[in-house]
């Protein structure tokens, strides 16, 4: 049981007899006992009480004046005031001056002490918890809020597919408003069409909370690649999902430039091995040279390797459609095609692009080739296709003139460009 120490201004000494008497049952109490008001202050002082008693008239300093300076000393002990004299005056005026609790003098009363004071020690030791508590807690939401408003990730609650919560950089990484997210559909932000959502990284396997990438469209209409962590929790009594949000995008255009540029190393290493001494006639060779552009591109499914004669360019390997590598080359002149690498046109509506890069030998416009690409891509794919086109000029040159397998006489009629005027 916990023990009490309790303090007892009292100058009459049968009354502090009296209660003394009350607390002989009672071993959990320890009480000290003053006459004065002088004397209880010099005591509280010097000792830590977890109750004081001050009778309401005492000699020199009275009861309201020690109660007033025991506050100044500590608002939360409880202090208990003792009257002979139980006027409601008196009780008003001892609240007022924030006594605890207003006592009168009575056999039964002094009885009932241990009682009453335990309780009201009980009270103010929860009273004074419970503030701690709330200190500790707000503290905590301080610091909590701190590391949410200045975190270098977008950090979320969703519930019920909405937005509940977010931070600053989350408005930042979609480029809004952190306030203009709250309330919003998750989907609504970023509709499934503009994701492209790896289900969970492999390199997290072993993590209780799985990564996952997507690509996703801010409002503006740019791009941005997040790497993004969920965990379901509890919020505000309902389930919802916390999460953490990384804007990747420069490293993973670093990561996609790097793919790229592998896979374009891998298509020109494939292009000059078609150099190699071979048995293979020209036709076949320029065939895999094509396939291997194709490959190199990422994102081509059309392409065609034209070689110049003199009717004009003719069709030497392909790749994919041909209606779609007609329509193309329909009525255009060679002239067009033996120019410079460029974008030639793209159709309204579609999502892919049609470029050439000539063929160069030994000095000469041998030809040319087409490729249909990504709209996305273009950039990138006509920097690519310029370089494929010179080592298809390194093949022509290293194998020379050799016999070449001539397509129909119908797929030619119309595949052949017109020839420059003049």
């Amino acid at each position: 049981m916990a023990a009490f120490r309790i303090l007892i201004i009292e100058d009459d000494p049968e009354h502090a007899e009296l209660i003394r008497m009350g607390f002989r049952r009672h071993d959990e109490f320890f009480l000290d006992f003053a006459a004065t008001g002088e004397g209880g202050l010099e005591m509280i002082a010097a000792t830590a009480y977890d109750l004081i008693s001050v009778d309401l008239v005492l000699p020199g300093i009275g009861g309201l004046d020690v109660l007033v300076r025991i506050r100044k000393l500590d608002p939360d002990i409880p202090v208990v005031m003792v009257s002979g004299h139980g006027t409601t005056e008196m009780a008003v005026v001892a609240f007022e001056n924030r006594a605890t609790k207003y006592v009168v003098k009575s056999l039964e009363s002094f009885k009932s002490l241990p009682y009453v004071f335990e309780n009201l020690i009980q009270e103010a030791r929860f009273k004074v918890n419970e503030r701690a508590m709330r200190g500790q807690i707000e503290r905590s939401e301080r610091i909590h809020r701190n590391i949410v408003e200045n975190a270098l990730a977008g950090i979320y609650i969703l519930q019920d597919g909405a937005f509940r919560l977010v931070n600053p950089k989350l408005g930042e990484i979609f480029g809004c408003s952190a306030q203009s997210l709250l309330g919003l559909p998750f989907w609504q932000l970023v509709k499934p069409d503009d994701m492209q959502c790896v289900s969970r990284l492999q390199r997290d396997l072993p993590s209780d909370i799985p990564v996952y990438e997507s690509k996703v469209q801010r409002k503006d209409g740019s791009c941005r690649w997040i790497e993004f962590r969920t965990v379901p929790i509890e919020y505000e009594g309902k389930r919802a999902i916390l999460g953490n949000l990384l804007d990747i995008t420069a490293r993973k255009e670093l990561e996609i430039g790097i793919i790229q540029a592998n896979r374009e190393l891998a298509a020109l290493d494939g292009i000059m091995q078609t150099s190699l001494p071979s048995s293979e006639d020209m036709d076949k060779r320029l065939a895999d040279a094509l396939v291997h552009l194709i490959a190199g591109m990422g994102g081509a499914e059309v392409g065609g390797v034209f070689l110049r004669e003199e009717s004009g360019l003719v069709l030497r390997a392909l790749q994919g459609s041909v209606e779609e590598l007609i329509e193309f080359i329909k009525g255009m002149e060679s002239c067009l095609l033996l120019g410079q690498p460029c974008v030639q046109k793209c159709q309204a509506g579609s999502k892919r692009c049609w470029m050439s890069a000539p063929i160069i030998s030994a000095g000469d416009q041998k030809g040319a080739v087409v490729v249909a690409c990504a709209d996305e891509n273009g950039a990138y794919c006509l920097n690519f296709l310029e370089k494929a086109a010179g080592r298809i000029g390194h093949l022509l040159n290293v194998c020379g003139p050799q016999k070449m397998m001539l397509p129909s006489v119908e797929l030619l009629a119309q595949i052949k460009t017109s020839s420059a005027p003049g």
